[in-house]
């Protein structure tokens, strides 16, 4: 067993070989947690929050979401359970898009929309290529946009509760 010097001294090898030098200011700054809150929309805007969820062992999911205005006051909400699901990314996918289509449905044009993931942030937004399962459910998403004015932002999970 090594002991807490040996490992020390290891971290900062490998630092060192990295080109990275490690501080006690960096080493207290890896252990302080921060805190990550909800953080309200501007004035005169929404903002939709949406998460989904999935089993693999049985590929059922559930999605969700909420729009609040800059109060924090609800406006309106869904859940909505799925089948037959293949992955998470599914069903984060169409939780955004069950959140669009709220949207749409109840007039929404001007939102904010957060989700949790990034890889589905980066899909949507065109940086990186997309699973073939979700193609239909992107490109529903793409259609229902075009009359909005959305944007969409990543947010820590703490952050999308």
């Amino acid at each position: 067993m090594k002991s807490v010097q040996d490992i020390q001294l290891l971290e900062h090898e490998w630092a060192a070989a990295l080109g990275q030098g490690i501080t006690d200011k960096d080493k207290l700054q890896a252990r302080t947690p921060r805190v990550v809150r909800w953080s309200t929309p501007p004035s005169g805007r929404l903002k939709l929050n949406v998460d989904g969820a999935f089993r693999p062992a049985s590929g059922e999911a559930g999605g969700g979401g909420i729009i609040r205005d800059q109060n924090g006051t609800l406006c309106c909400a869904f859940a909505q359970t799925h089948h037959g699901l293949s992955s998470s990314l599914a069903a984060e996918a169409l939780a955004l898009r069950d959140g669009i289509a709220m949207c749409c449905r109840t007039g929404i044009s001007d939102v904010m929309i957060e989700t949790d993931s990034q890889n589905l942030l980066q899909i949507v937004t065109v940086q990186q290529t997309h699973q073939w399962d979700i193609a239909c459910i992107l490109q529903d998403i793409a259609l229902k946009t075009q009359n909005m004015q959305a944007t969409i932002t990543y947010t820590p999970r703490e952050a999308n509760k």
